[in-house]
């Protein structure tokens, strides 16, 4: 009895498990638009620090990534406020721990993207590799905990563009680096915006 009492018990734990992590692949889905609107802001970013638009605001280029990053950061803010409201909802282990790596790599990135502005020492490959490699490892971090190789796929991808910033040149490494958040921004995105819309219909059908 307390064996088949112990594999029930072990049965029930890894059935939160997998309860834990589909949750958590939902959460994630239902942020899709998130990664969209900050594929757009990284967009805008490479836009502005590669071109000179003239006047005083466009032709600081060391300022486009932090300056776009923080816009990006305060429209999240007041989209989620508008979505979700004050935001007085539970919240699943898993769903922080997510929500804990995603932000201390948004504050990383926006804190080493300013100093390096500022000093006048962050070139255009420079920044491309940091936002990547952080971005590579955020999508990495996520996938592991909720076993999901799309995510994956997208932190390979943000790798191999940290790496040919490295090696490329600028106009090289700009269009890897596009295509990357084309993929793993845009793509993905969309890939979760449509998921969770599935996921609606077929809990309304079973309603």
């Amino acid at each position: 009895m307390d064996v088949n009492a112990e594999e029930q018990d072990l049965r029930d734990r890894l059935k939160l498990i997998e309860s834990m992590m589909a949750e958590g692949r939902r959460s994630t889905e239902s942020w899709g638009w998130v990664f969209i609107l900050w594929g757009v802001a990284y967009y805008i970013a490479i836009a502005w620090s590669t071109w000179s638009f003239g006047g005083v605001l466009w032709g600081h280029d060391t300022l486009a990534w932090p300056v776009t990053m923080i816009a990006a950061f305060v429209l999240t803010i007041v989209l989620v406020k508008r979505r979700h409201g004050n935001g007085n909802h539970p919240q699943t282990t898993v769903g922080r721990a997510l929500s804990a790596i995603w932000m201390a790599m948004g504050i990383s990135m926006f804190v080493l993207l300013l100093s390096l502005g500022l000093s006048g020492r962050g070139g255009q490959q420079a920044s491309i590799a940091v936002v990547a490699a952080m971005l590579g490892t955020a999508n990495a971090a996520s996938s592991m905990i909720l076993k999901w190789k799309a995510q994956l796929a997208c932190a390979i991808v943000w790798w191999a563009a940290a790496v040919a910033s490295c090696f490329a040149s600028v106009t090289q490494s700009t269009i890897v680096f596009t295509v990357a958040i084309f993929f793993c921004q845009i793509v993905f995105g969309a890939y979760g915006m449509m998921a969770e819309a599935r996921e609606r219909q077929q809990d309304a059908r079973h309603a």
